[in-house]
């Protein structure tokens, strides 16, 4: 989703997604995992991979290990093409010898030694480090080191225990904070959706949903994911819920016929 810093309105339809929210409102052609899908998922981590690149450039060493965790963990449940999967290697390899001589990185853990090609052992390593992470930032907002990225971080730790009236509460009114989980997690849902993760898909809009219940992209979006993994009826409540909200929204007109015919 897409909302103007300081907003107070609700999002209003698939104007409010990002511009990866708005391919999101194609609806799918029936293809299976094709040559297409494949290198599609290859791709996309890569371009995470080159968002961990940026992270650590500018020395956010919370926001490059989260994202890297990401990386690995796809890379090894992911089905891709033997030539995409050699060069994913590579770059992964590569970042890690980036890692290896980050001044923001050895800072925050010292000198620290990866291998090439060993993604299991790496992926637990960087796991314990983004648990690190996360511990500091917790302690940082008990003092005065708190930063927006940290507060939302923490925010949408608490999202995902269930405690979403304490994070309302320490959203408050502050839109910009707001707009940016509700990003975090459109994105991440989209993201699972088209890897065929549909039930964690569900459960990041529902999250994003539990912060924005009248946002009519985002119950479009849910109402995708459900259809995706056959849930007729929650399918069919989400995207008539969104046109209650806005009833004009053509993209889910269009969906709820795609849904009934199919159904």
């Amino acid at each position: 989703m897409e909302r103007r810093p300081g907003a107070v309105t609700r999002p209003a339809g698939a104007g409010m997604t990002s511009q990866q929210g708005m391919n999101d409102l194609k609806h799918p052609s029936g293809a299976d995992m094709d040559e297409a899908i494949v290198r599609e998922r290859a791709a996309e981590i890569s371009r995470t991979l080159g968002n961990c690149k940026k992270f650590i450039h500018q020395g956010n060493v919370y926001a490059c290990l989260s994202g890297f965790r990401d990386v690995l963990e796809k890379m090894l449940v992911t089905r891709m093409l033997p030539q995409d999967q050699k060069d994913l290697q590579e770059g992964i390899n590569e970042f890690q010898r980036q890692l290896m001589t980050s001044a923001a990185f050895r800072n925050a853990f010292g000198p620290v030694t990866f291998q090439d090609d060993d993604n299991e052992t790496t992926l637990a390593f960087i796991r314990q480090l983004v648990s690190v992470s996360e511990e500091e930032i917790a302690r940082s907002l008990e003092g005065k080191g708190e930063t927006p990225e940290n507060r939302a971080v923490m925010i949408m730790r608490l999202i995902d225990k269930g405690e979403h009236e304490k994070a309302r509460a320490l959203i408050g009114t502050n839109e910009d904070l707001l707009t940016f989980i509700l990003q975090t997690y459109n994105a991440r849902g989209i993201q699972a959706r088209r890897e065929g993760a549909y039930e964690k898909a569900v459960a990041e809009f529902r999250k994003a949903l539990s912060l924005a219940p009248d946002d009519e992209g985002l119950l479009y979006n849910l109402a995708r994911a459900y259809a995706a993994k056959k849930d007729t009826k929650p399918a069919v409540d989400s995207i008539r819920k969104a046109l209650q909200i806005n009833p004009a929204f053509a993209e889910a007109q269009s969906l709820l016929k795609h849904i009934e015919q199919s159904g």
